[in-house]
Parts: C-alpha cells; sequence; structure tokens
C-alpha cells in the first residue's frame, strides 16, 4: 500500500424495525466469492479478493471481523467487478442496500485515478444502473496537509435507497472498480434489507461550510458562495461521471444536456460539499 493507514468509522445508522434480510455478505466464509457471488477482472493478478490476499498492500484495508474484500492497486488499466447472486425485491415496498466502504483520499478521490461504483440490474445482470460512486461519497476525508503519504483511510457506512425497484424479482449488485495505478479499496458487511427506514443521520455532506449556488436552475453558468477557500470543484452526472473540473467559484455547465447534476466542492481546508444543480 501507498500510504500510512487511518481508520475512522463514520457511523450512519440504520432502523430497520421488523426489516427482513433478503442479502447478507461478511466474507467471513472459507471461500471467496462466497456462493452465488462471481467476479471478472482484466488483469488476472488483480482481482476481487481478500484483503488479506493482496499483493502489494497491508492489512490496514480490513473493515470489519477477520476478512473483507478488496481490490489492490497496479500500474495498468484494471476493470474488476464483484457480483452478487440473484435475489428477489418482490413483496417489498421499502428495500436498503447496506454496506461499507473504504478508499484513500490522494489517488481515487483527489487525484480521480480509479472509480469505484455500486451498480444494480433488475435484469439478471444484462444492464446496469449506478446507485452509488465514491467521487460523490462525501463520508471521504481529506487530512488537509497536501501529503498524500500521509492521507487517511477512513471507513463509510453507505446506505442507498431501493424503493424504486421494490417489486423487481431479478436483482442483482455489482461493485465494479476501474482505475490505472490509483490505490487499493475494500468493501464489507453488504446487507439488502426489505422494508428497512433509511437512519436519519445519513451524510449528505461533509461540509459544514455555508454554500450557495445560484442561479439554480440556470441555463450555464453558475456561481458558488462559501465562507472558506474554494481548492476545486467537479460536476458529476447522476449516476456518478465525472463531467467537468474547475479550481474556481465559478462553472459553466452550458454544454450539458437539460437535467439535474452534481456539483461537489473540495475546500482548501479539507472538507467537501455537495449539491444539486438543475440544467434548464
Amino acid at each position: 500500500m501507498k500510504k500510512a493507514l487511518f481508520s475512522l468509522s463514520l457511523l450512519l445508522g440504520i432502523t430497520a424495525t421488523h426489516a427482513q434480510t433478503i442479502l447478507s455478505e461478511d466474507f467471513e466464509g472459507a471461500v471467496f466469492p462466497s456462493t452465488g457471488w462471481t467476479r471478472t477482472s482484466t488483469v488476472a493478478s488483480r482481482p476481487w479478493q481478500l484483503t488479506s490476499s493482496f499483493p502489494t498492500s497491508t492489512s490496514g484495508f480490513l473493515i470489519s471481523g477477520t476478512k473483507s474484500a478488496g481490490v489492490d492497486y497496479i500500474n495498468q488499466n484494471n476493470n474488476a467487478a464483484l457480483v452478487s447472486p440473484a435475489f428477489s425485491l418482490a413483496g417489498t415496498t421499502a428495500p436498503v442496500l447496506k454496506f461499507k466502504v473504504k478508499v484513500g483520499w490522494s489517488y481515487m478521490i483527489d487525484q480521480d485515478l480509479g472509480n469505484l461504483v455500486a451498480q444494480i440490474s433488475t435484469d439478471g445482470g444484462t444492464n446496469w444502473t449506478t446507485l452509488w460512486d465514491e467521487d460523490t461519497e462525501a463520508g471521504f476525508t481529506d487530512d488537509g496537509d497536501n501529503n498524500e503519504a500521509t492521507d487517511l483511510y477512513n471507513t463509510v457506512s453507505v446506505q442507498k435507497s431501493l424503493t424504486t425497484y421494490a417489486g423487481q424479482a431479478n436483482v442483482k449488485i455489482r461493485f465494479q472498480y476501474i482505475a490505472n495505478d490509483a490505490d487499493a479499496v475494500s468493501i464489507d458487511d453488504i446487507q439488502v434489507l426489505g422494508n428497512a427506514t433509511l437512519g436519519t443521520n445519513e451524510i449528505t455532506s461533509q461540509s459544514k461550510e455555508a454554500v450557495t449556488i445560484h442561479p439554480n436552475p440556470t441555463k450555464g453558468e453558475i456561481n458558488i458562495k462559501a465562507d472558506q477557500k474554494i481548492k476545486s470543484t467537479t460536476v458529476f452526472d447522476m449516476t456518478g461521471k465525472s463531467l467537468l473540473q474547475g479550481d474556481s467559484e465559478k462553472a459553466n455547465i452550458s454544454s450539458l444536456p437539460k437535467g439535474i447534476y452534481l456539483v461537489k466542492i473540495n475546500f482548501a481546508n479539507g472538507s467537501t460539499s455537495t449539491r444539486k444543480v438543475i440544467k434548464q
């Protein structure tokens, strides 16, 4: 692994009174991948595997228990996927996906040399929709010292509503890592719960700074006002794909189609804030 490791647990919590456990995987079994799970990778030596088996990294990517699943970095293009068994959301009204994840700030987020997404398929794996992207996860933190060798590797607890997919009978979840000399990542404690309630303390923004974006809706240029110095901005579409980057209090999305976008603001003090913008 490239940097010193520290662990910071961000507890989101989930209230799930009488919630049905539809899928549960903690990777503590004797075999990897676990029964029904499949994996693919374009680099044979860097598939999803137990973090204890990483060729280059240390045990710092262990999240909980004695085993976690992850992908180690390598200095070449790698596309690695870990796919769950098929399961049914029939009979549910408010299902939730829950998992824990760890990435390093500098290589995966600040330098954006890699991407980790969680996706869902309702046709057994033919088509996929992105539910979560590490680039838009406010829970990952930077210590603000501008030294990648001492960056934080904090664990974030993610929970995403699957209410849109309630009633679907042929569902799969995929964790996909696409990178080139980025950093290792790990996941653990994956659950799909039926008829659960999202915790009220779900993180929507790491930053406590006051941020306003105007005009919003906009036909093109947007102005960002904050009480902290802005280091950089990134515009994402709603699937988590990075579209535009900048380093000022202004952004111009006139080249983008009409729709809803996310603007992630990185501050000089290491905090971040993500805001939704409507392009008219």
